[in-house]
């Protein structure tokens, strides 16, 4: 694994997150830009979002389909 596929930011999110109550956490993307992705049981997603955004985080809302990969159309 590269050294520097993390950076002492990106530890201190992952340690915050945890602490509220994520299970654990996926790092996606690279070039300085991408997502951080947090498994959180139950709900303890809002503990998690809340401690995200009060160190200015973007809290980014996804969710899975059971059709693949979906994208806008051209009408």
């Amino acid at each position: 694994m590269a050294a520097n596929i993390s950076n002492t930011s990106l530890d201190e999110l992952y340690e915050l997150a945890k602490k509220a109550g994520a299970g654990g956490g996926k790092i996606s993307g690279a070039g300085g830009g991408g997502f951080m992705i947090f498994y959180c049981p139950g709900n303890t997603r809002y503990a998690v979002i809340d401690a995200l955004k009060k160190v200015n985080g973007h809290v980014m809302p996804y969710s899975f389909t059971h059709h693949g990969l979906q994208t806008w159309t051209i009408q």
